[in-house]
């Protein structure tokens, strides 16, 4: 019932283990982190490149939506958490608070003093948007900046409750402020990305 094959993936993965813990005795809990962000990111993988692209000033426009985004090292202490308290049977959110994506975007330029993004369009237009980088990249093999699955993801609901993990497994989540700084700290260590001054 969860639009996209990669959250069907994981729902039916889920279910297995969930139905080997019930019927065949397995010894396992769950683990179900929101979005992940932090430094480290090696793979550069979507929320780094968001950065960067915000960064860079490859953001001409935003989406009127939310994020909701975990500290990778939270997630991990999380993950540690659940090994050793967790109950057998049981699933545990792992997020954070929802971020307006404006205030992402207004963070990240603070903290890496990149260029602004000043625009943000609502959901009819980021969704026709979306549907047309996708047609678009499909004929010239490009990766679009933008598909109708970001959309999805910034315009859901995205208050997830981390209650039960707080009160079980001891979870705490770092500030959106904390992170980004982290991030742009290491991504300015490993040269990704420079000052301003140092490109001029």
């Amino acid at each position: 019932k969860v639009p996209g094959c990669y959250a069907q993936s994981k729902a039916l993965a889920t279910q297995e283990v969930l139905d080997a813990v019930h019927h065949k005795g397995l010894n396992a809990c769950i683990v179900h982190p929101s979005g992940i962000m932090g430094p480290g990111d090696f793979a550069v993988g979507e929320i780094t490149q968001s950065l960067l692209r915000i960064n860079n000033g490859e953001m001409p426009v935003g989406i009127d939506g939310t994020f909701n985004l975990c500290d990778v090292r939270d997630l991990a202490q999380g993950i540690i958490n659940a090994v050793q308290k967790g109950r057998s049977g049981e699933c545990y959110i792992l997020a954070n608070e929802p971020v307006e994506f404006k205030e992402f975007c207004s963070m990240v330029s603070e903290e890496s003093g990149g260029k602004k993004v000043r625009i943000f369009i609502p959901s009819i237009p980021a969704t026709i948007m979306g549907y047309m980088m996708e047609t678009k990249a499909k004929m010239t093999g490009e990766t679009p900046l933008l598909t109708s699955f970001n959309v999805y993801n910034i315009l859901r609901n995205n208050c997830f409750d981390s209650t039960k993990a707080k009160e079980e497994l001891g979870y705490t989540t770092r500030s959106y402020k904390e992170t980004i700084h982290d991030m742009v700290q290491w991504l300015l260590s490993e040269g990704i990305i420079k000052k301003e001054e140092e490109e001029s």
